[in-house]
């Protein structure tokens, strides 16, 4: 089996990766056309879906949802080229808590 990534995010993030070789990216400009697609990726079992920040705290309850009881998709939020956004919760720290079943201290 191999392993499916895929990206959606803004046009700008989306070509970058392109660049950097993943062939699957969705450029989005709306949180619910973002959630149309990330539902699309699950059915096809992709294994990693990386997202910029933005998008992750617009849908945080939605992958929420698909994420808390399953291992895959791992869904991976990344700063866009607007920079990192300031956060109560980061969620690669929870993510990580929820893969391995150990919380990270700084």
């Amino acid at each position: 089996m191999s392993a499916k990534i895929a990206v959606v995010a803004d046009a700008d993030t989306v070509t970058g990766f392109r660049l950097a070789g993943i062939k699957e990216g969705h450029a989005v400009e709306t949180p619910k056309e973002a959630e149309t697609i990330i539902r699309d990726l699950i059915k096809k079992e992709t294994s990693i879906i990386i997202v910029t920040e933005k998008i992750g705290d617009e849908l945080r309850q939605f992958i929420d949802e698909a994420t808390g009881s399953r291992a895959l998709p791992i869904i991976i939020e990344i700063p866009d080229k607007y920079g990192p956004s300031e956060r109560r919760v980061e969620p690669l720290r929870e993510l990580i808590k929820r893969v391995i079943g150990i919380e990270l201290v700084k």
